[in-house]
């Protein structure tokens, strides 16, 4: 790492620091240490606030803050909830706390946490916050500051936006930077998109999916140390012989190196998986800019697990296409943190596909509008038929409401639609007779007026010929039962 020519164990207690390290949250001993040394642990209140883009994140700065604070007597808060940080605080004060800045701002304005004694304050990642649009409660917060304390920006890139925040809240900040090094060779690696919570399955599937002859799993964290060996041992690779092993560098000729853990180096990168044949890293979606930048050229591109794309296999050529354009040019910070959660239980590739399914069902239904506005109404059968909807007056229901319901989700024309009679608990509805199996179909389960829709045939109610026996009037409402009486 490159400091302007410091070291980074001699940075000054009130220095401004920014850190420009992967999104890998086992790395964020390099940033938090110096910042929790500067905690008094003599004294109760707020110390130390870090800012993150949600609330895991926040619990992984917690969960890091509570081995390298091991032996004092700090405590630390992850404010995953205002309402359940608001509760802690007041019961025993913490003197580190992480949360996201609406969080913060919530807790400041309840009168929960209180900031004039805060000496440092950490926002990480920044280029993540920003993307996830978090910069206006960050501004909130950051007028409510000591003008004194320490200022650490922590992002993955240098974006002209993360820039002008440094500028403006962290001027002449010292910066902590990997080195540019003349040797760096490009480092071609695969990867595959998951939470931190389903690692462990997505190297299983990995191992099952390509069965390789020999293969090192690369990890950083004790955590993850542990946690990947028992899962080997399970799979039967387990002794001083096994074909897949743990290891933090992967030996000449190895088949396969997986990275578990993301590396926080080019040289670490290069070191873990410079010897073997292929590489797959199992990242976070946040940490996909990092490998890219980590990789110092190299080709980067996505592993998909072969039952993923069998369940998959749908999209057409000009679909295909059109998302390459939108990948080639789009920024997906937003839209990445969004689905990042799903990745629990579902592939990348799988989650894909529903998303492509979401757009075909969204461009079948304009379609169908613009259909509907060009093509003729279909004509009245000639005969009637009453069906008995579980809306009423009780619910606020209108006439239009139903006639509106029965045109955009029955499909029908208004020429196929006979009287209203909208009642205190429930609508009659006259309908072509021909087209009743249809509007019950598509009626029922759908809200009406914030109400699921129950749709039957009126029993007992022989269809009638159009405009017969009822007038010529096809919307009505009944009047209500005077209090006592019975419908």
């Amino acid at each position: 790492m490159e400091q302007d020519g410091q070291a980074a164990g001699s940075v000054s207690r009130s220095q401004n620091v920014v850190y420009v390290l992967p999104h890998d949250w086992t790395s964020m001993s390099q940033f938090l240490g110096p910042m929790l040394d500067r905690v008094d642990d003599a004294s109760q209140s707020v110390q130390l606030l870090v800012l993150t883009a949600d609330a895991e994140a926040a619990a992984a700065v917690m969960a890091a803050s509570v081995r390298l604070t091991e032996g004092r007597s700090i405590g630390l808060l992850a404010a995953t909830s205002s309402a359940r940080a608001a509760r802690l605080i007041r019961i025993r004060p913490a003197q580190v706390l992480a949360g996201t800045p609406d969080t913060i701002v919530d807790l400041v304005r309840s009168t929960a946490l209180k900031l004039d004694a805060v000496k440092g304050i950490c926002i990480a990642w920044t280029d993540e916050l920003i993307a996830q649009g978090g910069a206006p409660a960050l501004e909130t917060l950051m007028a409510e500051l000591p003008k004194d304390s320490a200022r650490t920006i922590v992002t993955a890139e240098l974006s002209p936006e993360v820039e002008a925040l440094v500028e403006r809240y962290a001027r002449r900040a010292r910066r902590v930077v990997a080195a540019p090094n003349e040797t760096d060779q490009p480092i071609a690696v695969e990867y595959l998109a998951t939470s931190s919570n389903a690692r462990l399955a997505a190297l299983r599937r990995v191992l099952d999916a390509i069965d390789p002859k020999s293969a090192v799993v690369f990890v950083r964290d004790e955590n993850s140390n542990r946690e990947v060996r028992d899962m080997l041992r399970s799979l039967g690779y387990s002794g001083a012989d096994a074909s897949i092993r743990v290891e933090l560098a992967a030996p000449p000729d190895t088949a396969l190196a997986i990275l578990f853990d993301l590396p926080a180096s080019r040289a670490e990168l290069r070191e873990a998986a410079a010897g073997a044949q292929r590489a797959i890293a199992l990242i976070q979606p946040r940490q996909l800019s990092s490998l890219r930048a980590l990789a110092a050229g190299g080709d980067v591109k996505p592993f998909a697990l072969p039952e993923s794309g069998d369940r998959a296999r749908a999209a057409e050529l000009r679909m295909r296409e059109q998302i390459r354009d939108t990948l080639a040019n789009g920024n997906f910070a937003r839209e990445l943190l969004a689905l990042e959660p799903l990745l629990d239980e579902y592939d990348g590739i799988e989650i894909a596909a529903a998303v492509l399914q979401l757009l075909g069902r969204e461009r079948s239904a304009r379609a169908a509008v613009v259909g509907a506005a060009t093509t003729p109404a279909p004509a009245s059968s000639g005969t009637m038929a009453r069906l008995f909807v579980n809306v009423g007056a009780r619910d606020n229901i209108r006439p239009g409401d139903l006639v509106g319901a029965i045109t955009n989700q029955g499909g029908l024309s208004s020429a196929q639609i006979g009287k209203v009679d909208v009642r205190e608990s429930h609508s009659l509805v006259e309908v072509d007779a021909s087209t009743t199996a249809s509007v019950i179909d598509r009626l029922t389960g759908s809200m009406i007026r914030g109400r699921r829709a129950v749709v039957r045939l009126d029993e007992g109610r022989a269809p009638r010929p159009a405009g017969g026996g009822g007038g010529d009037r096809r919307e009505r409402v009944s009047a209500r039962p005077r209090r006592g009486e019975r419908e």
